[in-house]
C-alpha cells in the first residue's frame, strides 16, 4: 500500500513512534487533560490579574478626575502645588498601571503559546488510532487481493501454466507474463488495476476462450474468476482514488513536522532553554505527572523571558513574542485543518463501501469493513475535533 498509508492516519508526524495498547486512550485523555488544566491556570491568573489592574486603573482615572476637578476650585497656590504633586504621583500610577496590564497580556498570551506548541507533538501524533488503522487498512487491502478468496490460488497455477506455455504464440499472453513479472505475482497479492488489470483481463479472456467442453467445470470456474479479478480491478482503483488524497495529506504534514520543529527551535533560543534539557525533561519523558510539573515551571521561565524583554528592550519588546504568538497560532490552524482533511478522507470510505454492498464477490466482506472503519472513525473521534481545535487555536490568545 501506497507508503504505509495508514501511518498517515495516524500522523506520526516525528520520530519515536511505539505501538500502544488499550491503555494508551488513557494516557492520552491525560496529557489532554494535564494541558487544558495548565492552560485553564494560565488564563485564570492572566484574567484575575487583568482584573486587578484593571480595577486599579479605573479607581486612578476616578482619582485623577476628582483632583482635577478639585484644582479648578482651589484658590490657594500652595494647596494647588500639592494637588499638582498628587497629580503626577497619580499619572505614574496609572501609566505604570497600563504597563503591567499589557505586560500581563503578553506574559499569558505567550505562556499559551508555548505550551500550545509544546504539546502538538504529543497532540497530532495520536497513539490510539494505531491499532484501529491498522486492522481496517489491512481488511481495506486484504479484500483487493485476490488470493484471499475461495478457489483461485488453486485456478490461478493453471492460469499461470498456460500463460507460461503460451506466451511465445499470443503477443497479449506474453504482455501478461512480462507484467507479473515486473509487478509482482498475483499470487503473493499483487494489487490489481490500471495497465496490469487490462493485460490480465485479456489473458484470462483468451484463456477461457481455449477452454475445450471437456473442461466446463474450469471454464465456469475461470468466468467466475474473471468477475472476481474484474470486480477487485475496479474496487481497487476506486480505492486508490481516495487515497490520493493520503499523498496530499502527507506532504502537507511533512511541511508542518518541519515548521514545527523550526518554531520549537527558535522559540527555545528565546527561553534560554537547553533543546536537550527540553527533550530530557518533556519529549523523552514518560511520565505525564513530571511532564506536566516541566511545564508548570516553563511558565514561570516564560513569564521572567517577557518581563526581562521589556526591561532591556523597552521600545520593540513586544515584537519579539508577538511574530512567535502569530506564527504558533497560524501553525496550530493548519494542524487543525489537516485533522479535517483527514477526517474528511476516512469519510469517504462509507462511499467506497455503500457501492460495493451488493457486489456478487466482494460484498459480503463490506460488513466487517464498515465494522472497522467505524471502529477508526469513533478512535479518531475521540482524539480529535477538528472545528472545536481550529476554534480553540482562534481564540487561544487574551486581546489587551
Amino acid at each position: 500500500m501506497r507508503r504505509n498509508i495508514y501511518l498517515l492516519t495516524i500522523m506520526i508526524l516525528l520520530s519515536g513512534i511505539q505501538a500502544f495498547g488499550q491503555t494508551d486512550s488513557i494516557k492520552v485523555s491525560l496529557e489532554q487533560s494535564l494541558k487544558q488544566s495548565l492552560l485553564k491556570s494560565i488564563q485564570v491568573k492572566t484574567d484575575s490579574m487583568d482584573d486587578q489592574l484593571g480595577t486599579k486603573l479605573t479607581d486612578l482615572d476616578e482619582r485623577i478626575q476628582m483632583l482635577d476637578k478639585s484644582l479648578s476650585q482651589t484658590s490657594s497656590e500652595a494647596q494647588k502645588i500639592e494637588k499638582l504633586i498628587e497629580r503626577v504621583k497619580l499619572i505614574e500610577d496609572f501609566q505604570q498601571a497600563e504597563k503591567d496590564a499589557e505586560l500581563n497580556i503578553y506574559q499569558g498570551n505567550y505562556q499559551s503559546a508555548i505550551i500550545n506548541l509544546v504539546s502538538m507533538e504529543r497532540e497530532l501524533r495520536p497513539l490510539i488510532l494505531f491499532s484501529a488503522a491498522r486492522d481496517f487498512f489491512q481488511t481495506l487491502n486484504a479484500i483487493g487481493n485476490p488470493t484471499q478468496y475461495p478457489g483461485f490460488n488453486n485456478w490461478y497455477k493453471g492460469f499461470q501454466a498456460y500463460v507460461e506455455e503460451n506466451k511465445k504464440d499470443n503477443p497479449s499472453l506474453s504482455v501478461v507474463s512480462n507484467l507479473v513479472s515486473l509487478t509482482g505475482d498475483l499470487s503473493a497479492g499483487t494489487p490489481i488495476f490500471g495497465t496490469f488489470s487490462q493485460a490480465l483481463f485479456m489473458g484470462m479472456s483468451n484463456y477461457i476462450d481455449n477452454l475445450g467442453k471437456r473442461d466446463k467445470k474450469l471454464k465456469e470456474q475461470s468466468q467466475q474468476m474473471f468477475e472476481l479479478v474484474a470486480e477487485l480491478g475496479q474496487y481497487t482503483n476506486d480505492k486508490n482514488l481516495i487515497e490520493t488524497e493520503w499523498e496530499a495529506i502527507d506532504t502537507e504534514l511533512e511541511e508542518l513536522k518541519e515548521l514545527y520543529a523550526q518554531n520549537l527551535d527558535k522559540n527555545l533560543k528565546i527561553l534560554g532553554i537547553d533543546k536537550k534539557e527540553f527533550e530530557r525533561r518533556y519529549s523523552n519523558e514518560n511520565d505525564a505527572n513530571q511532564r506536566y510539573e516541566y511545564l508548570n515551571e516553563l511558565t514561570n521561565i516564560i513569564a521572567n523571558r517577557v518581563r526581562t524583554e521589556r526591561e532591556v528592550n523597552a521600545k520593540n519588546w513586544k515584537n519579539t513574542f508577538y511574530n512567535e504568538m502569530a506564527e504558533i497560532q497560524s501553525l496550530k490552524i493548519r494542524f487543525g485543518g489537516i485533522t479535517f482533511r483527514i477526517s474528511e478522507n476516512i469519510s469517504k470510505y462509507n462511499g467506497l463501501i455503500d457501492k460495493y454492498k451488493e457486489a456478487k464477490h466482494i460484498g459480503p466482506r463490506m460488513s466487517d469493513l464498515e465494522t472497522k472503519l467505524n471502529s477508526l472513525k469513533s478512535a479518531f473521534d475521540t482524539a480529535f475535533n477538528p472545528l472545536e481545535y481550529i476554534n480553540a487555536a482562534n481564540k487561544m490568545y487574551k486581546v489587551d
